[in-house]
C-alpha cells in the first residue's frame, strides 16, 4: 500500500463537499508514492511525535495542524529560522511521508472533530448549529457544575481545570461548542441564542468576548484548542486502523499545550 492510498481514502470521505480546492489537506512532505510501513496519527507533527512515529516504525505521519506552524503551511518565510530547517532536515533524511487531515476532519459529521468532542462531554443529541458549530440544550444546570464536569472530561488531556468567565451561578439551557480555532462566541450568542459557550482559549477574542460574557451574563468556559480536539484525532486513527488492517496505525497521544505552574510559596 502506497501512501497515495491513505489520502485517496481520506478525500473519499469528504464526498463532493470540500475536495479538490481550497483546502490544507494535501501532502507536506514525502513521496506520496512511498510504500507505507505504518501510521501514525497526531494533532500535531511535533518532532517528538515525528520521532516516536519512527520509533514505531512509521513512515507516515498523518498530522491535524501545520507541520511548520502556518495554518495555510506557507513555509517559506518560517524556513528562514535555522531550528526549523533543521526539522525539515530531520523529515527529509528519515524519509517521512507527512499527510494533513485538517479541513475533512473538522467538517466530519459524526466521527470527526465536532461531534467527538460534543460526545466526550456527554452533551447528548445536538438541537442546533452548522459545520462547526453544535448546540445542545442541558436541562438548567450552573454554569459552574458544567464548567467543573468539562473540567473532569479534560483532566485526562492534560488540562485538570478549565477557565469559567462569568457567574457560576447562572442556569443555562443552550449550550455551544466549536471546533478548534472556531468557536465565535458573539456569533453563538447572536445565531444560537445561547446562554453559555465553550469556547477554546484561541478560538475567541478574549477581553472582548470575556467582557460581554460577564456583563451580558452569558458565561464561557474555555479550554485548550487542542484538548477540544484530541478525542476526534483518536477516533481518526480508530477509522485508519478499520480501513487498513494489514499494517499497523498508531494513535501519538498529545495533551494540552501548557502547564499550570503555581508559585512555590
Amino acid at each position: 500500500m502506497k501512501a497515495q492510498d491513505v489520502q485517496d481514502y481520506l478525500q473519499s470521505l469528504a464526498g463532493e463537499w470540500q475536495y479538490p480546492v481550497d483546502t490544507v489537506d494535501t501532502f507536506k512532505a514525502g513521496d506520496p508514492h512511498a510504500v507505507a510501513r505504518g501510521i501514525a496519527v497526531g494533532w500535531m507533527s511535533y518532532t517528538w511525535a515525528l520521532q516516536r512515529a519512527l520509533d514505531l516504525d512509521c513512515n507516515v505521519f498523518i498530522t491535524h495542524e501545520p507541520t511548520y506552524y502556518s495554518h495555510w503551511d506557507n513555509d517559506e518565510d518560517i524556513l528562514r529560522l535555522a531550528p526549523v530547517r533543521a526539522k525539515k532536515r530531520f523529515i527529509e533524511e528519515n524519509g517521512l511521508v507527512i499527510i494533513r487531515c485538517h479541513d475533512l476532519w473538522d467538517q466530519m459529521t459524526g466521527m470527526g472533530i465536532p461531534d467527538a468532542w460534543g460526545q466526550h462531554l456527554a452533551l447528548g443529541k445536538a438541537i442546533d448549529g452548522d459545520t462547526y458549530i453544535r448546540v445542545y440544550e442541558t436541562g438548567g444546570q450552573r454554569a459552574g457544575d458544567l464548567a467543573r464536569r468539562v473540567a473532569g472530561c479534560t483532566a485526562a488531556y492534560g488540562q485538570p481545570g478549565v477557565q469559567l468567565i462569568g457567574s457560576e451561578e447562572k442556569l443555562v439551557h443552550r449550550v455551544s461548542i466549536g471546533t478548534g480555532a472556531i468557536t465565535p462566541y458573539l456569533e453563538c450568542v447572536e445565531r444560537f441564542a445561547i446562554d453559555l459557550a465553550i469556547c477554546t482559549d484561541d478560538g475567541m477574542e478574549y477581553w472582548r468576548d470575556g467582557g460581554f460574557a460577564i456583563d451580558m451574563d452569558i458565561p464561557i468556559i474555555a479550554v485548550n484548542h487542542m484538548v477540544s480536539e484530541e478525542v476526534g484525532i483518536e477516533r481518526l486513527s480508530e477509522q485508519l486502523r478499520r480501513r487498513f488492517p494489514a499494517i499497523p496505525v498508531h494513535h501519538i497521544r498529545q495533551r494540552c499545550m501548557y502547564r499550570l505552574v503555581r508559585d512555590a510559596q
